[in-house]
């Protein structure tokens, strides 16, 4: 049978990616796989953001984890990242999935048909290693505000195997409950995770501890419960830094990650 720690996810970066960004002003020397060995999670989200790597060198690393997936944020209009994952993926045979991040966001700046996206998702899953998963990232302050922009999104989400739910500000956390409903009702039918941050990054500043603490316990009845089937946990870039809700999240998988879950 699964373990809680079998459902989460690092959502990684690479190391030092955010030195002197969003607040944090400490250097870090924290690889990815560093990040959920030290987490103590089993899959992980691989997300470049501008730096430029070699997945290669990375997936190296990750072979020890159940699942990984990396961004492919241009993949609708550009062919480079998806040809990468799935090349990589003849390799690597816990590659399961592409994510594409912060994707209202680009969608604004860059608009780009619906279509594109129904194309690269069959992409995904008819290639010639194996079914891929196509996964999107979306905030809470994105949906649930205007219903126009609602209607505008759903075609979207209609592309998408799942979508990963996340919470850009931690002081709208109190409003999770609320947003969890819509979130439900807008990607009925879809596979769901929820992004947990452990620095506040739409805030500038650590992440409290009682926060942190709230959301790992809420999602954790979630996934129980089968009303989602992962945890995100953002991100290894600070998890060296002695960030009080780096240490809340190990003390809470030392306590919960071995538990058994259907």
């Amino acid at each position: 049978m699964a373990k809680v720690r079998d459902r989460f996810w690092l959502w990684g970066h690479p190391e030092n990616r955010y030195f002197n960004e969003y607040g944090n002003y400490r250097h870090s020397r924290m690889t990815p796989m560093e990040g959920a060995s030290y987490l103590g999670v089993q899959n992980t989200f691989m997300v470049p953001v501008g730096v430029k790597v070699n997945p290669r060198q990375y997936n190296k690393s990750f072979r020890a984890l159940q699942q990984v997936g990396w961004s492919i944020d241009n993949a609708a209009t550009s062919s480079l990242a998806l040809e990468s994952l799935i090349e990589n993926a003849k390799e690597f045979p816990n590659i399961t999935c592409g994510v594409f991040d912060d994707f209202v966001g680009q969608r604004k700046t860059q608009p780009v048909p619906v279509e594109r996206f129904e194309a690269v998702n069959k992409r995904m899953h008819q290639n010639e290693v194996r079914p891929l998963d196509m996964w999107m990232v979306l905030y809470t302050h994105e949906f649930g505000v205007d219903q126009k922009e609602d209607q505008w999104l759903q075609p979207y989400i209609g592309t998408f195997d799942g979508i990963i739910m996340w919470t850009w500000q931690e002081k709208d956390v109190v409003l999770f409950e609320e947003k969890f409903e819509i979130f439900k009702r807008l990607t009925a039918g879809k596979r769901r995770m929820l992004g947990l941050y452990l620095w506040n990054f739409g805030e500038h500043k650590e992440a409290t501890a009682k926060a942190v603490q709230w959301q790992l316990d809420r999602y954790h009845q979630l996934l129980v419960q089968g009303e989602v089937e992962g945890i995100v946990l953002h991100t290894n870039t600070m998890a060296d830094l002695d960030y009080e809700a780096y240490d809340v999240a190990v003390a809470w998988m030392l306590k919960h990650g071995d538990e058994e879950i259907s």
